[in-house]
């Protein structure tokens, strides 16, 4: 099995990207975001904390809606085109939400980027099955 260096180092790049993008939309600087302002160490435990307990349940959320959605439609290659249009528009709300400062932006854009992993997922699978036809 050949060791892929570079995925934890994409996985690094992504993690920062997502920090500067977080504070861009929301207006907050680095440090006060990454709690080196009032809180210091006790406030980076918490950002973690409060970032994992976000994607747990934007995930949990995500995935209750492809179940949902696979109830519905049982072709793979319509349910990812469905999948990576909700994440979109996920997105394109929790933007809307960050720009008028409401407290469930972080979520929204959350889950809209998991449905567009979790669409990804679906295409792969579907394309997988073609393959073999």
């Amino acid at each position: 099995m050949k060791r892929r260096w570079w995925l934890w180092l994409l996985l690094a790049i992504a993690c920062i990207t997502i920090l500067v993008a977080v504070s861009e939309l929301t207006g907050i600087s680095l440090v006060s975001l990454i709690g080196l302002g009032i809180l210091g160490p006790l406030g980076i435990v918490l950002l973690i904390l409060s970032l994992i307990m976000v994607v747990f349940f934007a995930l949990a959320g995500a995935w209750l809606v492809k179940v949902l959605l696979e109830s519905f439609i049982s072709n793979r290659e319509k349910l990812s085109i469905t999948l990576g249009t909700l994440g979109f528009c996920a997105i394109l709300v929790g933007y809307i939400l960050t720009v008028r400062e409401f407290e469930w932006s972080l979520f929204v854009v959350t889950v809209g980027f998991l449905m567009g992993c979790l669409a990804g997922a679906e295409y792969q699978r579907f394309l997988e099955g073609s393959e073999k036809e």
